[in-house]
C-alpha cells in the first residue's frame, strides 16, 4: 500500500510504501490429533442429534432428588417392554462399572463408575417394583430380534465384556468409556419408543428423565475420553 504525504506548503512529497505486517500462520495440528478430534466430534454430533430428535435436553436431573413415583395407574405392553429392556440395560451398565475399582488408576473414572453403580442399582429396584406390582416378569421374553421395534436389546455382549475384563490401566479406561458411550444409544432409543407408545405416566416420566441424564452422561464421557 502506498501513502502520499503532504508538504507544509501544500505540495506533495515522495510516496512512502507501507509493508503489511506478516500474518501469523498457526502450526498445523498433527495428523493423529486431527483424527482423534474428528472422531470425538463426530460421535458427539451424532449423539446430540439423536438426543435432540428424541426430545432430550442438556439439562440433567438427579434421580436421588426426586420422590419415588407411583406406577399404579393403567399401563400397556409398551410400558412393560420398556421396563424389562431397561433393567437389562442397567444390569449391563452395572456389570461394566463394577470392574472399574480394580482396573483403572484414574480417580475421575472411578468416580464415574461409582455413580453408575449407585444410579443403576436404584433404577433397577424401582423398575422391578413396578413390574412385580403389575404381576409381570422382570426379564425380557422372546427372541432378541422381536424387540427391535422397542429400541433393540442392549448391545454389550460376551465378547465386549471379555475384552473389558482383560483390559487394565489406560487400556481399561479407553475400553470402558467407549463401551459406556455406545451403550447410551440403547437408552435413548428405548426411551424414545416409550415416550411415543407408553401409557403409564410414571414410566413415561422415567423415560423422559433418562433422556435428560443420558445427555449429561454423553458430555461427561466425551470429556473423559479426550482428557
Amino acid at each position: 500500500m502506498t501513502a502520499k504525504l503532504p508538504h507544509r506548503d501544500g505540495r506533495r512529497i515522495a510516496s512512502v510504501r507501507e509493508t503489511p505486517a506478516p500474518r501469523h500462520r498457526p502450526r498445523p495440528r498433527p495428523a493423529a490429533s486431527r483424527s482423534r478430534h474428528h472422531v470425538l466430534a463426530g460421535t458427539l454430533l451424532a449423539l446430540v442429534m439423536l438426543l435432540t430428535a428424541c426430545g432430550g435436553t442438556s439439562k440433567a436431573s438427579d434421580p436421588a432428588d426426586k420422590p419415588k413415583q407411583d406406577a399404579s395407574a393403567d399401563h400397556n405392553a409398551d410400558d412393560v417392554m420398556f421396563l424389562q429392556m431397561m433393567i437389562a440395560h442397567r444390569r449391563q451398565s452395572l456389570d461394566m462399572a463394577q470392574l472399574a475399582p480394580d482396573r483403572t488408576r484414574r480417580g475421575d473414572v472411578k468416580k464415574l463408575a461409582a455413580t453408575v453403580v449407585t444410579d443403576s442399582t436404584g433404577e433397577m429396584q424401582q423398575m422391578t417394583s413396578w413390574l412385580t406390582g403389575w404381576s409381570k416378569p422382570t426379564t425380557v421374553q422372546g427372541p432378541a430380534n422381536a424387540h427391535a421395534a422397542h429400541g433393540g436389546l442392549p448391545a454389550i455382549g460376551p465378547a465386549e465384556m471379555k475384552a473389558l475384563k482383560q483390559a487394565e490401566a489406560r487400556g481399561f479406561d479407553t475400553t470402558f468409556l467407549n463401551l459406556l458411550l455406545g451403550h447410551q444409544h440403547n437408552a435413548v432409543e428405548m426411551s424414545k419408543v416409550e415416550l411415543k407408545k407408553g401409557a403409564n405416566p410414571a414410566v413415561k416420566a422415567y423415560a423422559k428423565d433418562t433422556m435428560e441424564r443420558t445427555s449429561k452422561m454423553v458430555s461427561q464421557l466425551l470429556g473423559l475420553l479426550n482428557s
